[in-house]
């Protein structure tokens, strides 16, 4: 059966906030990550792509071994039956699937909402001493100012809003908060009621524990991905395969993760759900594991990343799918052998902001 791939990248706006107006912002990350799915596809699978793609883009990446899929702007041009597949599942997907006709294997709202949502992670946290400590829910913006005067002044933190995505819908900080902090914080809380404070730490490494969460049985981990992450804390990129990931040292994090799953599986929610766990010095040099630093009951690059392996070629032993601004270049690189794009140069006619690749050795 024919699959129809959503990337709905907007999917934690729409969570918070399903009336808002979606930024020209977002919807061009929409249409810029729109072929990332690539990774999973397969020949005869329908591919949405919210902008327009030069057809040389879709000829080029069969050339390098990619599925033929069926590029559409216009949802007249799938066909009833299709499955749809989404980054994340909200309430006008769900109507579009029912008017269309598409097939729909779906959790009940409630389970994804609760899956996404900081003030879940963060329960989970408090109850299983598992959080940072220092972290702390922040309910209106004197108490965000009283917190801040237990710091130094050269200390840096981040406020996190309840629902957000790939080191968005959040704010860096040194010290006191600027007027611009405070507003932003007000907002959050206006339309949220609550915003998740925490100090920064030296961060280590992170990985994406990848779980599959069924409707029954006990859910399963089907990859630990090392993570390419900036020095803001954002998501660059992920290793597809690592042969010196030490998983040893992410043995705990397994744990609370599959206990996670379990629980939002006791909610209602199946399907994909992407875990992110960072091990961290603390300022007296001794390392810690903080193995909920994420939860995303959706699809992540993370989980599509480990589909890139069918890229790999015999005697290849190490794969990397990179995230970058255009012109970039990861120090990194230079140490691969062959290189595969994965993202359009041409979205709607316009130059896109980022790029995408295939790192392989």
């Amino acid at each position: 059966m024919a699959r129809l791939f959503i990337g709905n990248f907007d999917f934690e706006h729409r969570l918070a906030q399903p009336a808002r107006q979606i930024s020209s912002k977002l919807q061009r990350i929409n249409a810029e990550l729109a072929t990332s799915w690539l990774a999973i596809a397969e020949d005869g699978d329908f591919l949405w792509t919210p902008q327009p793609i030069e057809s040389s883009f879709f000829d080029q990446s069969i050339l390098n071994g990619l599925p033929r899929v069926n590029p559409v702007v216009s949802f007249d041009d799938v066909p009833r039956g299709v499955e749809c597949l989404p980054w994340g599942w909200t309430d006008d997907l769900r109507r579009l699937c029912d008017i269309r006709g598409w097939r729909r294997n779906d959790s009940p709202h409630a389970a994804v909402r609760a899956g996404n949502s900081r003030r879940f992670s963060a329960s989970l946290e408090r109850e299983w001493n598992v959080g940072l400590d220092g972290a702390s829910e922040i309910a209106n913006v004197t108490e965000f100012a009283e917190r801040l005067k237990t710091l130094g002044p050269a200390t840096r933190w981040v406020v996190k809003a309840e629902f957000g995505m790939s080191g968005r819908e959040r704010i860096l900080g040194c010290g006191e908060p600027t007027p611009a902090d405070s507003n932003w914080v007000a907002k959050r809380i206006a339309a949220d009621g609550v915003v998740f404070f925490e100090p920064w730490v030296e961060r280590l490494d992170e990985v994406g524990l990848q779980i599959e969460v069924p409707q029954t049985g006990r859910p399963q981990l089907i990859g630990l991905v090392p993570m390419l992450v900036d020095e803001r804390g954002q998501y660059a990129g992920s290793w597809f395969a690592y042969p010196n990931l030490d998983a040893s040292s992410w043995k705990r994090a397994v744990e609370v993760a599959l206990d996670a799953a379990q629980r939002l599986q006791e909610l209602g929610y199946f399907g994909p759900l992407g875990i992110d766990a960072m091990r961290y010095r603390e300022t007296d040099g001794t390392i810690r594991l903080r193995p909920l630093q994420d939860v995303n009951a959706r699809w992540t690059m993370g989980r599509l990343s480990l589909g890139w392996r069918r890229q790999l070629a015999l005697g290849e032993t190490h794969g990397c799918w990179q995230h970058t601004s255009r012109g970039a270049i990861s120090p990194v690189e230079s140490s691969f052998t062959r290189v595969v794009s994965t993202s359009a140069n041409c979205v709607g006619g316009i130059l896109s902001h980022h790029t995408s690749c295939v790192l392989v050795r």
